[in-house]
């Protein structure tokens, strides 16, 4: 699963947060990993990649975390099926 954000420079230290606290809801759950967060030098798209076997039990694991960061307020979620995928936008009152 992969999620596309926009940031500004002065976001990393939140961002990191974020991250543990990812990290820590899918140890949780039991359902995959957080991989590396990627950063365009030019410091405003970042991409947030987890891997597991099942995209839709990460994605549950992962959604109150993400759905309560400002930050991932209009990220894009693309959630990967073998060769299929599935992409929304994370909006604020959202129940996906």
């Amino acid at each position: 699963m992969m999620v596309h954000f926009d940031y500004y420079p002065k976001d990393l230290s939140r961002i990191h947060v974020l991250e543990h606290r990812l990290e820590s809801a899918i140890k949780l759950a039991g359902v995959g990993e957080l991989g590396e967060t990627e950063f365009h030098l030019d410091g405003n798209d970042g991409y947030l990649y987890m891997y597991g076997p099942d995209p839709d039990r990460l994605y549950v694991a992962v959604r109150p975390v993400l759905r309560s960061s400002r930050l991932m307020a209009g990220a894009e979620v693309t959630k990967w099926y073998g060769s299929r995928t599935e992409t929304f936008v994370i909006r604020k009152g959202d129940v996906r």
